[in-house]
């Protein structure tokens, strides 16, 4: 399902005296939303340039859905995939309708079908839909990445490459901008990669996370695993691992859930929880008396449990009062 595959991959520069990227091999699932994190120079960017081949490997292969993408036409593959920066690179003299709509225009969909497009776009990113004549200039930060993601996600993309998309934005605009992030994923099931050198955003995002150091790859897991095991000094110093009232109101509930019982029946009075919602809200509610589970509910349908056990199991705490 639209997953990425690395095998070997390497990039060098002349000049250079060690890889930019080297000898990386992964798989990124398709639907889920992987983060590369790292300090700065470390490679994140070389590997996900690499993906729609704005950059090429010097050795090595990547595969997307299966197929190699160097058999691909590049127009073929880019058409696949949406690209988002931090630049958010929208053209300045066109309104934003004209910005949403450059894809599907090369296309050649209809009018129609393109002016649907939009306004279902700038439903999906909350942005009103008036905003369709206004130009890049005359809107926030925020609005102006709204606009980006809704471009990148005009043609109905398999695959998202976001490159530090929120790393220009205040603090309290980039909070909202994740959560939107986090509730566009559980609706769309998009394959995202995701740069960012901000521990708290790939803690708070991903499914699974690839932290890299040099162009080398240091571990591959999910936030629970790494926080819980890291693989080295490196990767325990860097996501500050030993905190963990900061790691509980980082990681999602739905991390950690377990399947609801066949067969099993949530009384009235047992608390709900969203699968977005961080632990340390479900601590809250867990560690009230007389509350021995909650049941997490998306789109008014129960979809896991959660039990104190649940937390420990994953590792992620350790001891409550």
């Amino acid at each position: 399902m639209n997953g990425i595959r690395f095998e070997h991959i390497s990039k060098s520069y002349g000049g250079a005296s060690t890889p930019a990227v080297d000898d990386i091999s992964l798989d990124v699932p398709g639907g889920s939303f992987v983060v590369l994190l790292g300090p700065s120079g470390c490679g994140k960017t070389t590997l996900l340039k690499m993906v729609n081949r704005l950059l090429e490997p010097t050795s090595g292969t990547i595969l997307l859905d299966g197929v190699d993408i160097r058999k691909m036409e590049i127009s073929e593959l880019r058409r696949q995939i949406g690209y988002v920066i931090q630049q958010v690179g929208l053209f300045p003299h066109m309104t934003i309708e004209q910005n949403v709509a450059v894809v599907p225009e090369l296309l050649n969909w209809d009018k129609t079908r393109i002016n649907e497009r939009i306004d279902e776009l700038l439903d999906l990113v909350h942005l009103p839909r008036e905003f369709r004549k206004r130009y890049p200039a005359q809107l926030s930060g925020g609005q102006q990445q709204r606009v980006g993601l809704a471009r990148a996600l005009a043609a109905d993309p398999k695959v998202m490459l976001m490159d530090e998309p929120f790393g220009a934005i205040d603090a309290i605009t980039r909070t909202s901008l994740q959560e939107e992030m986090l509730e566009l994923q559980e609706r769309l099931k998009k394959t995202v990669l995701f740069v960012t050198h901000d521990v708290d955003e790939a803690l708070r995002l991903a499914d699974l996370i690839v932290v890299l150091r040099q162009g080398k790859l240091e571990q591959y897991s999910s936030p629970c695993d790494l926080l819980n095991q890291p693989e080295n000094d490196f990767v325990r110093e860097l996501l500050d691992a030993d905190d963990r009232i900061r790691q509980i109101s980082l990681l999602r509930v739905e991390a950690v859930m377990g399947e609801i019982p066949e067969g099993y029946l949530f009384g009235d009075g047992v608390p709900r929880l969203q699968p977005d919602d961080d632990l340390r809200k479900a601590l809250s509610i867990l560690l009230r008396p007389d509350v021995l589970q909650s049941v997490v509910v998306e789109n008014g349908e129960p979809v896991g449990i959660l039990t104190l056990d649940h937390i420990r199991g994953a590792g992620c705490v350790e001891e409550f009062e």
